[in-house]
């Protein structure tokens, strides 16, 4: 992937910017330009097109998708131990790190995404394929809760895994879809971890 520095990087991270407030139809390279003082050749000499900054701001996301989140062995020992709020605090982590700037361009082009999920492919097709990584994390790590006996084995992990990660899902398009959102969590998003709880906590032997 391309390495993100100098002006490149200017360009990038304002192109983000910009799309996540007003949408990707609605931005234009002299705006770019404007926006941080250069003229529009500079952005040409980076990025031939504007369609090569939003596949570039595609491959960062999935370069960087699964960067923090928690390894499946340590939530596999996680779920040994934990209550189930905090379990499901762990299972929703996403995106924390202590890279401001990362952690703020993952918020925004994921809010991109969801904002062009029903006009690009590539939006589209990321979105589905991460959201089958996670709930295959999820099943595993709950799978693990089984055969250590910590949770019932006729619990039906495959649709507790499915409510999580929808859940999860729901809650970013209603965030993300909105080009009027401001990053931030939603309000109800912690009675949300708490009724998954409730459900989890009704699981465990």
């Amino acid at each position: 992937m391309d390495e993100l520095s100098g002006t490149k990087e200017r360009i990038f991270d304002t192109f983000i910017e910009m799309v996540s407030v007003l949408g990707y139809e609605n931005v234009t390279i002299r705006e770019i330009a404007k926006s941080i003082d250069i003229n529009a050749a500079s952005i040409y000499y980076h990025y031939e097109s504007k369609e090569r900054i939003l596949e570039h701001i595609y491959e960062y996301y999935s370069h960087h998708y699964f960067d923090t989140r928690i390894p499946v062995e340590s939530m596999k020992t996680l779920v040994e131990t934990a209550n189930p709020e905090e379990f499901i605090f762990a299972i929703a982590r996403n995106y924390v790190s202590d890279d401001e700037k990362k952690h703020m361009r993952m918020i925004l082009i994921t809010k991109i995404i969801y904002m062009r999920l029903f006009q690009d492919n590539t939006a589209n097709t990321m979105f589905r394929e991460h959201n089958a990584n996670d709930y295959q994390y999820v099943s595993e790590i709950l799978q693990h809760g089984i055969d250590v006996g910590r949770i019932q084995p006729d619990f039906d992990l495959e649709i507790f895994a499915r409510v999580i990660t929808g859940a999860m899902m729901a809650m970013g398009i209603e965030a993300f879809a909105n080009p009027d959102y401001s990053v931030g969590l939603l309000d109800h998003e912690a009675r949300v971890r708490s009724m998954l709880g409730r459900l989890f906590d009704s699981a465990l032997l």
